[in-house]
């Protein structure tokens, strides 16, 4: 019976004991592949509202206080000013699996824990002002974890005391619901994870500034280049846009490692993911613009569209869902792009494909490296490479493709050169060609000055002639009526002078007959010299009066082969009659079906005789001089050519130098000895032809060598 009353009280003093803590064994068994062990949401807690620093200590009596989870803590615990306070207490004891086991606890919510174990303060998350220093939130992002030592086999007493605030977003959630969660409040961590959060602590800010500076420096280099005015200018600004919304949104990143105040850390870490989300969006966008494809404000509001609101339900909802659905829109839409347009991929664009399948490459090592663990020590070079590679290869397109540029506008300027070279060569034959032709022109022009003069002065010439041509014909008739006076005298004292030697002159004594018949003598040979020279002045002035006739007289149809053997026979035989020993060979070609020409014949005669008798003038000349086998020789020719009828007179008598030519149609121009030309027989056989019949005449001749005159008559 006593051992029964024994038995019954000390049952009834260890009652409160068993009653307030409870005791939760913890193997390794129990770590998650992250080797964790969430301690907030094990149901060995206990808990009381308020503060009193006596309840960490182990041999408190916590009968009174209620099962509740860290995990729990909600909105209902605060009090009127917002504070929700308490404590929480748990007794666990780690098995043998993890002797020797390096581990540590901490914490990943904004509220401010201070970590009690077996009444002794191990570590503090934040500040809960226990300490009488003003409260401070616990910043979660990018902490170590504390040492938590405890000797396996043995209990330990946890006791954690808890602070936190209503969020100033939502008066439904304390801060520590907000972000990260209650059910982070304490976790322990194995050895791997401990380490792994050691060294994100170092390298987080160290990857943030590293994001921050590349994405400075490119969003500058590329505002640099935007405002060189170079080409492509439109794809680079949005390139600059884009890497300026990923400056700030790095800026954004790197504010977390100043561990701003919770509502500063909310406000910036939401619009720097909004920030994000845009500032990728214009990565397909600049896309388009690389690829030609038009320019539409619908599909550049869409695909902004979807970032926005990606990121918006992210920061609203604070899961990153949404904002991954939209960037893996955007990239799906990006490598749809990269396949619509693959033919035209070449060249630069390929550093662009490449920094899209690195992207792919890092997002997808991120995706699994996370998937198998949260706390992998690689995710932070997978998270740089995804952020980094596109912009990165964007710059390599910019290189590759400006040294395209030049390479293009160096085969234009050679182009060009060579264009401009091509011009100038042909600049210069035109050049040379145009000089061509104004010496041609030039010297045309000269010769049709020379020739306008030598007109001007045989007009002047003609003037010069038609006048004295009137003035001849007015003399010569004024002396021929004294001559024919001086002629008439002269004969009739001749014939005076033979009736004085009949009649008074045979009454003469013959003493005196001698001295008269000499004196008759005389005076009869002076009056045969008075009565040649009045007749041969009467002959100049007779042919005077013709040179200076201007009616000529009537066409008639005339066998100008005919005409032209009549007046070779007259004018041979007649020198043949003055000049028994002269002889010559006379040669005709006359054209046999010539017809008749309408001329004047007695006028196309004389022209005929004239040339005729310079012939036979000439070969006489030449006979006198020549060798005793020269053959004197005038050959008449009839013929048409070219619409005309020629007749050819030609001797090989002595010619004429150029000298004697250019004179020989002008009048009074002869060569012959006074009395036996007057210069008038070219001169007027040059104007019957010309201005009688509107024909030409021409001489060629050659000194020593002979002379043909051609006759050229129109034949209409």
């Amino acid at each position: 019976m006593k051992t029964l009353v024994a038995f019954l009280l000390v049952s009834l003093c260890l009652t409160p004991c068993l009653a307030q803590d409870t005791t939760l064994t913890l193997t390794n068994r129990m770590f998650s592949s992250d080797q964790l062990i969430n301690l907030s949401t094990m149901r060995d807690w206990v808990f009381k509202a308020g503060q009193n620093p006596g309840w960490a200590s182990p041999a408190l009596n916590t009968t009174s206080w209620t099962k509740r989870r860290p995990s729990d803590l909600s909105i209902k615990d605060a009090d009127k000013t917002g504070r929700a306070e308490g404590w929480f207490r748990c007794r666990i004891r780690l098995d043998s699996t993890f002797e020797g086991m390096q581990l540590g606890v901490f914490s990943y919510c904004w509220a401010a824990v201070d970590l009690y174990v077996d009444g002794r303060l191990i570590t503090s998350f934040g500040n809960t002002g226990a300490n009488g220093r003003p409260y401070a939130e616990h910043y979660p992002y990018y902490q170590k974890a504390a040492p938590f030592d405890l000797t396996t086999g043995q209990d330990h007493l946890i006791a954690l005391h808890v602070v936190d605030y209503v969020s100033p977003f939502s008066k439904n959630q304390l801060k520590a619901q907000l972000e990260g969660g209650t059910s982070k409040i304490i976790r322990i961590v194995g050895p791997k994870t401990f380490n792994w959060l050691h060294v994100n602590a170092r390298l987080s800010p160290v990857y943030s500034a590293i994001w921050l500076t590349v994405s400075f420096l490119l969003a500058t280099l590329f505002w640099l280049l935007v405002f060189q005015n170079l080409y492509e200018r439109s794809l680079i600004r949005l390139l600059a846009i884009g890497e300026t919304l990923l400056v700030f949104a790095s800026i954004g990143l790197m504010m977390e490692v100043l561990e701003p105040a919770f509502i500063y850390e909310v406000i910036v870490y939401r619009i720097s993911g909004v920030l994000l989300g845009v500032a990728i969006a214009f990565l397909p966008i600049t896309l388009l613009r690389v690829l030609n494809y038009p320019s539409s404000r619908r599909i550049d509001s869409f695909i902004i569209g979807i970032s926005v609101l990606g990121s918006s339900l992210t920061a609203y909802t604070n899961t990153g869902l949404p904002s991954s659905l939209a960037t893996v829109l955007q990239f799906l839409f990006f490598f749809a792009l990269l396949i619509w347009a693959r033919k035209k991929i070449k060249g630069a664009l390929w550093a662009i494909v490449t920094g899209a399948f690195l992207t792919i490459a890092f997002a997808l090592g991120y995706a699994i490296l996370q998937l198998s663990s949260f706390f992998n020590p690689h995710l932070g070079y997978a998270a740089t490479g995804f952020f980094l590679s596109l912009p990165l290869s964007f710059l390599v397109y910019i290189a590759l493709r400006f040294k395209e540029i030049v390479a293009e506008d160096r085969a234009k300027a050679v182009a060009v050169v060579q264009i401009t070279e091509e011009k100038r060569q042909l600049l210069a034959t035109q050049n040379q060609r145009l000089e061509q032709q104004v010496e041609t022109r030039t010297a045309q022009l000269n010769q049709s000055l020379i020739d306008l003069r030598a007109t001007q002065a045989q007009l002047i010439q003609k003037e010069k002639l038609a006048s004295l041509g009137e003035l001849t014909a007015g003399v010569a008739h004024e002396i021929q009526n004294p001559l024919n006076f001086v002629n008439n005298f002269a004969e009739v004292s001749t014939e005076l002078i033979d009736e004085l030697k009949e009649g008074p002159f045979q009454k003469l004594p013959d003493s005196e007959k001698g001295y008269a018949d000499e004196i008759l003598g005389d005076l009869s040979s002076n009056l045969q010299k008075i009565n040649h020279h009045g007749g041969r002045a009467s002959s100049i002035v007779k042919g005077m009066l013709e040179h200076s006739r201007t009616e000529s007289g009537e066409r008639r149809p005339t066998d100008l082969n005919a005409l032209a053997d009549e007046y070779l026979k007259i004018a041979y035989h007649g020198l043949r009659a003055k000049d028994k020993d002269f002889n010559a060979d006379l040669k005709t070609n006359f054209m046999t079906d010539l017809g008749r020409i309408e001329v004047v014949p007695q006028e196309i005669g004389r022209v005929l005789l004239n040339l005729y008798n310079n012939a036979f003038y000439a070969v006489i000349k030449k006979q006198k001089l020549a060798p005793s086998g020269y053959q004197p020789t005038v050959t008449v020719s009839t013929h048409q050519f070219n619409g005309q009828l020629q007749i050819r007179v030609s001797d090989n008598g002595t010619g004429m130098p150029e000298s004697v030519k250019a004179k020989i149609f002008q009048p009074f121009f002869t060569t012959k000895p006074t009395s036996e030309g007057t210069g008038l027989g070219l001169s007027l056989s040059y104007d019957i032809v010309t201005k009688g019949h509107g024909g030409t005449l021409t001489a060629e001749s050659e000194p020593n060598q002979g002379t043909v005159f051609t006759i050229a008559l129109p034949l209409t």
